[in-house]
């Protein structure tokens, strides 16, 4: 709940970051019309704004990353990896520049997208992305084990009961601000990270937590043979809705899995080929859930989806970080909007639409309660 342009909890804060609360609603005042022009009559569950301390750089200076003008649309990363080193300034545990976390989401808000799902991979993921969840109020958390990583179960102290047991502790305490768990599920090319018997065992017992907590889920499938779709298929009725994330299949696999009610979510990673292309292009609009993978699965300059992205970030290399500038080969949750404008040009319909689209298609499975 807000108090005309200033957060209400701002009120209660130290009076270094009540200041900040207040300047913040005064730079929204004077350059809203310079930053990212939003829906005429938004809907009152939107939340555009994350709270920034005396501290952070301004949206006015995180915008600064846009070379073009931001279109009127609303978008949702459905899929963003909020816990990265990357957005520490961390890359292959070398420290190349600045943390730079508060910039990357304020540039996703000036780039329209209105909420972030901070995907989990582990346990401490997940602890991660629902304390960020918490201190920003249009980014929500999953929690839950990746395939690759269920040996944590086994190697948890207590053992794999005791380990599920603090998920399902950590899903309940993060309340509202848990979404979804995930992502969960199966991950046939990298076996040499945790066998096969090892992530089917985590992930019927994952799909117990779901149905524990009546929570949908974010989905992982990576060439898993037909046995991704055969256990979701006998699990159907226990399944309170899903996203297939980083779908990177073909279009009779992402045929099934539209008929068992999932959604697909696509980013750069699906769309790095023709086939890829022609793939997307065949996702129902009301299926399609739009997702960066971040800091992961960005567009490829040379790929053929590059000639459809109309808005330009600013960006540098690494090594020559820039604070309020984007960096190189790192992708963000604003480059959401990339991805929206590539799908709606290889399926040959407005922008608008296809943001509409998948802004309620995520609204319906992520927050059903919203949709009612």
């Amino acid at each position: 709940m807000r108090l005309g342009l200033v957060p209400v909890q701002c009120l209660f804060r130290s009076p270094s970051r009540r200041l900040s609360c207040v300047l913040l609603a005064l730079i929204n005042l004077r350059t809203a019309s310079t930053l990212v022009p939003l829906s005429p009559s938004p809907p009152t569950h939107s939340l555009l704004q994350p709270s920034v301390s005396a501290s952070a750089p301004t949206p006015q200076r995180a915008a600064s990353s846009m070379s073009s003008s931001a279109p009127d649309v609303r978008l949702i990363d459905c899929c963003v990896n909020l816990a990265d080193d990357m957005f520490q300034g961390r890359y292959n545990d070398k420290q190349k520049h600045d943390p730079d976390f508060d910039l990357v989401l304020e540039r996703a808000t000036a780039a329209g997208v209105q909420r972030m799902i901070g995907v989990s991979g582990s346990l401490s993921d997940s602890q991660h992305s629902i304390k960020v969840a918490k201190e920003w109020p249009n980014v929500f958390a999953t929690v839950g084990v990746h395939p690759t990583r269920c040996t944590e179960f086994e190697e948890a102290e207590g053992g794999g009961d005791e380990h599920l047991g603090r998920l399902l502790a950590l899903a309940k305490e993060g309340g509202d601000r848990v979404v979804a768990i995930g992502e969960i599920g199966l991950d046939y090319d990298r076996t040499q990270f945790c066998d096969k018997d090892v992530q089917m065992k985590w992930f019927l017992r994952q799909l117990e937590l779901a149905k524990d907590v009546k929570l949908p889920i974010i989905f992982h499938n990576r060439n898993t043979g037909g046995d991704f779709e055969r256990v979701v298929r006998e699990h159907r009725e226990d399944i309170s809705g899903g996203v297939v994330h980083s779908f990177t299949g073909d279009v009779s696999e992402m045929q099934a899995l539209c008929d068992l009610g999932l959604y697909i979510g696509i980013n750069g990673c699906a769309l790095k080929t023709e086939e890829g292309l022609e793939m997307a292009r065949q996702v129902p609009l009301n299926r399609l859930v739009l997702e960066t993978d971040a800091p992961w699965c960005g567009l490829r300059p040379s790929g053929p989806a590059t000639k459809h992205v109309k808005t330009k970030f600013a960006e540098v290399k690494r090594d020559k970080f820039v604070h309020g500038t984007m960096v190189k080969d790192r992708q963000e949750p604003a480059h959401t909007l990339h991805i929206a404008e590539v799908l709606a040009a290889v399926k040959g319909v407005e922008l608008s639409e296809l943001a509409e689209a998948t802004y309620a298609n995520t609204i319906n499975v992520l927050f059903p309660a919203e949709a009612a």
